[in-house]
């Protein structure tokens, strides 16, 4: 690969990472006027929130089909294109299109978060570890900054349609300085065949598995119930929308230099045992804070929703990594590491969709968000269960 094409593929992969979360994080912040807008039921408000995140499951699985059918380059290409028209579309034609863009954006989305590892590591092999550490970083300061800027773009572009179109421009720059790669030889990937049935039987037959999906899957769910609904939640008690969005983006971006002190430390430990129960209880404290607060109902005790959404955050951005490196340390073998890949992530997102859904539901059925989110308390517990399982220094045989 030549300098130059090293140079435009760093550059599309700054601007990719720019598009893999705030057009799904902008949707939280701007709900609430949507809903207005839109005049929105409560199930229609509740697919919109839960959408994307059902997709990131099928996603999971649908990303080697695509790789075969394709090429590693090409299918990347195709997911930023797709990623880019509907970013444009979904705001101009009613609640339908909205549903089916941010559907589709999802859909993208989770294709791109599994090929782009795999890009990595064939790609850049000696600066795998120092370029996912910065990706994963910019995934989350881009989500904070999405989450905290929508409602002010929103009031200052003319309305809420003119607030998601903000990520277009990056979107149009990723897929620019991306398309030289398809000039290329495609890379060879090993794409473990489906007939390798012993490894798949080992993996699902395996504790360390379930337990990996369910760490997985309910730390993906707390974090997109916070993502898709806590400016809602704020907002029921009294919190100015704009300052909604900005509290969704302090629960999202305080814990990132948590997550970057943490990874040196989980390559020098064998059991990540301890940090997966502790940076759980974090979680799980924040939430039930959280909830406490919401209870309360006063919109002005700024000081306990402050240490509400920092608990929240240090613990979230702390799994999240926790979750990863189980999937990827866990199993012998690349065959058993993808299976365990697209169980984890293609299972935990479904899972995930179906519990945003849930509280939402439960929280508009109920009258009561502090109630559902009492749920997320109680679902921690297993998660910390079984992230203190599943981080042994035990293995998928």
């Amino acid at each position: 690969m030549s300098k130059k094409l090293v140079v435009l593929t760093l550059i599309a992969l700054f601007f990719i990472t720019i598009i893999l979360r705030p057009p799904i994080a902008q949707i939280g912040p701007l709900l609430h006027e949507i809903t207005g807008d839109l005049k929105l039921g409560p199930t229609e408000v509740g697919l919109l929130a839960s959408a994307p995140v059902f997709t990131f499951g099928a996603g999971a699985f649908l990303a080697p089909w695509l790789l075969r059918r394709f090429g590693l380059n090409h299918a990347i290409l195709l997911m930023l294109a797709i990623i880019l028209a509907s970013i444009v579309l979904r705001s101009w034609f009613g609640y339908s299109i909205l549903l089916i863009g941010t559907l589709v954006i999802g859909l993208a989305i989770a294709i791109t978060n599994v090929l782009l590892p795999t890009f990595l590591r064939i790609d850049f092999p000696k600066q795998t570890v120092i370029l996912t550490s910065g990706y994963t970083t910019m995934l989350a300061i881009t989500a904070s900054v999405a989450a905290a800027i929508s409602v002010p773009a929103s009031e200052a572009l003319g309305g809420w349609e003119m607030s998601l179109l903000i990520t277009a421009p990056p979107a149009l720059l990723a897929v620019l300085f991306w398309y030289p790669r398809i000039r290329e030889a495609e890379p060879h990937v090993r794409i473990p065949s489906h007939s390798a049935k012993a490894d798949t039987k080992a993996v699902y037959g395996s504790l360390i598995a379930w337990s990996s999906l369910t760490f997985f899957g309910i730390q993906s769910m707390n974090f997109y119930v916070v993502l898709s609904w806590l400016p809602t939640m704020l907002i029921s008690i009294g919190v100015d929308p704009g300052a909604a969005g900005g509290f969704l983006g302090l629960a999202t971006a305080i814990g990132i230099p948590t997550a970057m002190l943490l990874a040196p430390i989980m390559n020098r430990l064998k059991s990540i045992s301890w940090l997966a129960l502790g940076f759980s209880a974090l979680s799980i404290t924040g939430f039930a804070s959280l909830s406490l607060f919401l209870a309360a109902g006063n919109p002005n005790n700024t000081l306990w929703l402050v240490i509400s959404c920092v608990l929240i955050s240090i613990g979230q951005t702390a799994t999240f990594p926790l979750s990863l490196t189980i999937i990827s340390t866990r199993a012998h073998g690349q065959s058993k590491t993808t299976v365990l890949s697209a169980m984890s992530q293609g299972w935990g997102y479904l899972l995930s969709g179906v519990g945003v859904f849930a509280i939402g539901a439960f929280a508009v059925s109920t009258g009561s968000w502090s109630t559902g989110l009492m749920i997320i308390v109680f679902t921690g517990a297993l998660q910390a269960a079984a992230g203190f399982y599943g981080g042994r220094n035990r293995y998928i045989e």
